[in-house]
C-alpha cells in the first residue's frame, strides 16, 4: 500500500540543475534539504550520457554548491562553493584531480563564465564591503531604493568588479569595474556581455540593459539601444561571436510586458523580436516548491543560426527550436511537463531536468536526430514508487472576458463527502500547471481535494489576460476565482461546500484577504505573506513604492483609493475563521501586513491566529528553513482540521 505525502518528505526529495556535457559524461548539480544542518545542500555529480550510470561526485562532501560551468574545450568544471561564510571559486580538471579553490578572499564570488576560447574565467567579487564592529552602529538612508527582501537594508559605497583568471598561467587581474552592479553573462577574446540597471542612480527608473565591453578600449555599448526602457538579461554569444541572444520585455505594461527573445546583430546594433508575433511568454513561470539551483537560462544557442527556447503556455513550459529569422518554430520538449533547466551539448543532443506533477525531478538527453528521449537520473525514482501521488484533473470554464484554466487534485482516498481548498498562487504575474507540488501532495493525503486556479493576471494565456488584472484586484480575478471554485464543485460532486477552504501567499494572501472580508463561503482560512494594507504597504515593501503603481495603477497620493481597495479597510465584515503566518524578516510584503489585519481581526471579533516565523523572509515557503516550512505545513492542516467538522473529515 503507498505511503501518504508527510510534510517531512521534504527531506527526501531531490532536484536536478544546471545540466552540462562533454559528450561523455553529464555534470549536474542535486540539491536537497539537509534535516541536520537544517539548510538546502546542493552538491555536483555526473553520470554516463550513454548509459546513466557511473555516477560521480565532483564537489566536496559537505559543501553546498551554487554555480557549475564547463569550460569550452571540455577540460575543465568550474563552481562556486560555501567555505565558512563567504563563497569560493573552484576549478576541477576533468582529466584528473581534485577540486583546486582559486580564490580565498573573505568576500564572495560569484557569476564564472568561460572565455570562448576555454581557458580563460571571469568571475566577480565586490569591495568595500564594512568591516564588523564590536557594537552595532546606525544605518543611514538616503536611496528611495534602499531594502531587498532577503537581504535587509542595502549597502551603499560598494565597487562591483569582474576578474579574469587564466587557468594556463594563473595569473587574475580586474578587467571591469564599476559603482553599481553588473553581471557577466558572456564572453570571448575581444570582450564582455554584461547586464546592468540602465540607470543605477535613478530609483524611479526600471530599465535594465545588456552592454557590450571591449577589450579594445572602446565605450561600453548598450545592445538593446532600440528600446532603452525594457528589461533584458541572459545574454549570450552565438558560436561565430556575431549576434548577442538574450531574454527580455519592452516594459510597454510595466510587471506584466510579457518576456520573450530577442536577437542584436554586433555589427549593425539591429535588435529583432524573434518570438514576435507569437502572444506567448518566454521562461519558466511555473510556480513550485521543490525546485532548486535553476540556471534561470530561457534562451540559448543551437548553432549560430538556430536558437532554443524556453515557452511558459497554458501550464506548460516546453523547448521550442526556431530559426533566427523566425520562419520556422518547431516544438522539441513539449507535453504534460516543465522543462526545468536545459544546455545544448552539440548539434545532435541537447540535455535537460524536467518536472510533471507526479514526478519531481528527472535529467534526461534528446537526441535531435531521432527526437528520442532517453532517462539519465531520476533520483526520486523510489519515493515516487512508494507514495500516493495525484496528477491534477484539468478543467476550463468560460468567464464573460475569458476561458480561464483550472487544475483539481482529488483527495487520496475517495469519500461521500470531503473538504476542498482553493489555493491561490503568489504573483499575480506566475502560473500553476504541470510540474511537482509536495503542498499539494501532503494536502491530498490529508483528505482534501486542491483547487488551483489561474486568473486572470497569472501568465502562459497570452499578454490580455495578464493585464487583465491591472488596477482591478479583487474585482475579474476575485469572479474567477469563484467561478473556478463552481467549476471544481461540478467536476467533483463528492466535495462537500460547507467544508471549503481557502488559502494563498503574496498575491494569494491579498487574495485570501480579499476573499475573507468579501464572501462567507469559506469555513476557514489561511493567509501567507499577504497584503492587507496597500497605504503602508507603499512605504514598507521593498517593492512598494513601484509594485503599487504598476499594479493598482495609484500612488501614494491616492490615499483613499489604495484604502478602499485594501482588505484591512472592510475586515468588519470578515466572519471566517483565519491563520495569519508571516516571516519576521519578509520586507516583501512586511510583517506590520499581517500584524495589522490580525489586530482588525482580533477588533472585529474574528476567530484568528498569528503565527509568526523567525528568520523567514517572503520565501518562507520555497528556501527558507527547512524545519519552519515543515512547521508551516502542519499549521495549516492544524487550523483548517480545527475549523472542519471532525466526524465528516
Amino acid at each position: 500500500m503507498s505511503e501518504i505525502v508527510k510534510p517531512e518528505d521534504l527531506f527526501a526529495l531531490r532536484s536536478l540543475a544546471q545540466p552540462v556535457s562533454d559528450g561523455q559524461r553529464v555534470y549536474y548539480l542535486e540539491s536537497h534539504l539537509d534535516q541536520q544542518r537544517n539548510r538546502n545542500q546542493s552538491s555536483i555529480f555526473s553520470i554516463s550520457l550513454a548509459t546513466g550510470d557511473d555516477r560521480r561526485r565532483w564537489s566536496p562532501e559537505g559543501m553546498t554548491v551554487s554555480q557549475l560551468t564547463l569550460s569550452p574545450d571540455h577540460r575543465y568544471l568550474a563552481f562556486t562553493g560555501q567555505v565558512g561564510d563567504h563563497t569560493q571559486l573552484f576549478r576541477v580538471d576533468l582529466t584528473g584531480g581534485a577540486p583546486v579553490q582559486l580564490t580565498k578572499d573573505d568576500r564572495d564570488i560569484d557569476t564564472p563564465v568561460w572565455a570562448a576560447d576555454g581557458h580563460v574565467l571571469y568571475f566577480q567579487t565586490v569591495v568595500g564591503e564594512p568591516e564588523p564592529t564590536e557594537f552595532p552602529q546606525p544605518q543611514v538612508v538616503t536611496r528611495l531604493w534602499y531594502q531587498e527582501n532577503g537581504v535587509g537594508i542595502l549597502p551603499q559605497g560598494l565597487t562591483y568588479q569582474c576578474l579574469r583568471y587564466d587557468c594556463e598561467t594563473g595569473d587574475q587581474s580586474v578587467v571591469l569595474e564599476q559603482s553599481s552592479d553588473f553581471q557577466v553573462m558572456a564572453a570571448n577574446a575581444q570582450g564582455l556581455v554584461y547586464g546592468r540597471k540602465r540607470l543605477p542612480n535613478d530609483d524611479q527608473d526600471f530599465s535594465e540593459g545588456v552592454y557590450w565591453h571591449s577589450f579594445d578600449g572602446d565605450s561600453d555599448r548598450l545592445l538593446n539601444a532600440a528600446i532603452p526602457q525594457g528589461t533584458f538579461d541572459s545574454a549570450l554569444l552565438s558560436p561565430d561571436g556575431t549576434h548577442v541572444a538574450m531574454w527580455g520585455l519592452d516594459n510597454h505594461i510595466m510587471d506584466v510586458a510579457q518576456a520573450h527573445a530577442w536577437v542584436v546583430d554586433l555589427a549593425t546594433g539591429d535588435l529583432t523580436d524573434v518570438t514576435a508575433p507569437r502572444d506567448v511568454e518566454i521562461g519558466d513561470k511555473l510556480t513550485n516548491d521543490s525546485q532548486h539551483g535553476q540556471s534561470g537560462q530561457s534562451v540559448a544557442w543551437l548553432d549560430s543560426a538556430t536558437l532554443l527556447i524556453l515557452e511558459n503556455v497554458a501550464g506548460r513550459v516546453s523547448l521550442i527550436r526556431q530559426t533566427v529569422t523566425g520562419e520556422r518554430v518547431t516544438p522539441l520538449l513539449d507535453g504534460d511537463r516543465g522543462i526545468t533547466d536545459f544546455s545544448v551539448v552539440d548539434g545532435h543532443t541537447i540535455v535537460f531536468t524536467e518536472t510533471t506533477m507526479t514526478s519531481v525531478s528527472r535529467l534526461k538527453a534528446l537526441d535531435l536526430t531521432t527526437m528520442t528521449e532517453r532517462e539519465l537520473v531520476n533520483p526520486n525514482a523510489q519515493y515516487e514508487a512508494t507514495h500516493a501521488l495525484v496528477a491534477g484533473q484539468p478543467f476550463t470554464f468560460q468567464t464573460a472576458d475569458f476561458p480561464v484554466s483550472g487544475w483539481y487534485f482529488p483527495p487520496v482516498t475517495p469519500r461521500a463527502q470531503h473538504p476542498a481548498i482553493l489555493y491561490i498562487h503568489g504573483g499575480p504575474e506566475v502560473n500553476y500547471g504541470y510540474g511537482f507540488y509536495h503542498e499539494f501532495q501532503y494536502l491530498v493525503g490529508q483528505g482534501y481535494g486542491v483547487i488551483a486556479i489561474d486568473p486572470r493576471g497569472s501568465t502562459g494565456y497570452g499578454q490580455a489576460f495578464s493585464a487583465a488584472v491591472i488596477g482591478h484586484y479583487g474585482e475579474g480575478d476575485f469572479a474567477d476565482l469563484m467561478a473556478g471554485t463552481d467549476a471544481a464543485l461540478k467536476l467533483d460532486p463528492t466535495i462537500d461546500p460547507q467544508q471549503l477552504c481557502v488559502t494563498g501567499g503574496s498575491y494569494g494572501g491579498f487574495m485570501t484577504n480579499w476573499i475573507e472580508t468579501h464572501t462567507t463561503r469559506f469555513a476557514a482560512a489561511v493567509t501567507q505573506r499577504s497584503i492587507s494594507d496597500w497605504v503602508s504597504f507603499y512605504g514598507t515593501s521593498d517593492i512598494g513604492y513601484f509594485f503599487t503603481k504598476w499594479e493598482m495603477n495609484l500612488d501614494m497620493t491616492d490615499e483613499a483609493a489604495l484604502w478602499e481597495l485594501s482588505p484591512l479597510a472592510h475586515v468588519k465584515n470578515a466572519s471566517t475563521p483565519i491563520l495569519i503566518l508571516h516571516g519576521e524578516s519578509d520586507r516583501r510584503s512586511p510583517t506590520t501586513q499581517g500584524m495589522a489585519f490580525y489586530m482588525g481581526l482580533k477588533e472585529a471579533g474574528v476567530e484568528t491566529q498569528l503565527v509568526l516565523f523567525p528568520e523567514s523572509t517572503h520565501e518562507l515557503s520555497r528556501s527558507g528553513l527547512p524545519n519552519l516550512r515543515i512547521e508551516r505545513l502542519k499549521q495549516i492542516n492544524r487550523w483548517f482540521k480545527d475549523h472542519l467538522p471532525q466526524e465528516e473529515f
